[in-house]
């Protein structure tokens, strides 16, 4: 049966406050549109868009999370705003971390100050740092001279472009 739970909100002298999030939500099971909530776990569910300070996603999924920290274990986001990232047997869809923990997952795009990759599959990572075992389809130095080669070929096309409108 789908369970989606949180504890009430903290109580004020005046009544209970709407504009605070509950303290902890949990989504097992089940799914929610969003969640807002200190401490948002996620097992074996979804969620299309979490804010929180901390996010555990365990076994399920979430399209959108805005959070401190992030831990993954064997689950997926699509897109993920965060200063600790944690993944282990997951992924990524896009990530901008300032600390970045990922292993054994395959991820889409990386953006972080500092990276810890172990047995790691990143299609564009770009980071100041990096450690770790990881393999990459476009690196830092890779997508600058992605960017130039582009460049390149862009200011060549108008170049031809320009010379043959001349012509005629």
């Amino acid at each position: 049966m789908p369970e989606a739970q949180s504890s009430p909100p903290p109580e004020t002298p005046a009544g209970p406050t709407e504009t605070q999030p509950p303290r902890t939500a949990h989504i097992s099971q089940g799914a929610a549109d969003e969640v807002r909530a200190e401490v948002v776990n996620i097992s074996q569910g979804g969620v299309n868009r979490v804010y929180a300070q901390d996010v555990t996603v365990e076994q399920g999924g979430a399209n959108w999370v805005e959070a401190e920290a992030v831990a993954i274990r064997q689950g997926g986001v699509g897109l993920a705003r965060t200063q600790s990232l944690n993944v282990r047997e997951g992924g990524v869809g896009v990530v901008y971390a300032e600390m970045a923990n990922i292993a054994d997952s395959g991820n889409g795009v990386v953006i972080s100050q500092h990276a810890e990759l172990s047995n790691s599959r990143v299609a564009v990572l770009l980071a100041r740092e990096v450690h770790g075992n990881v393999e990459t389809v476009l690196d830092t130095r890779g997508a600058a001279l992605a960017g130039i080669a582009a460049g390149l070929a862009v200011g060549l096309m108008l170049i031809v472009g320009g010379l043959l409108r001349r012509r005629k």
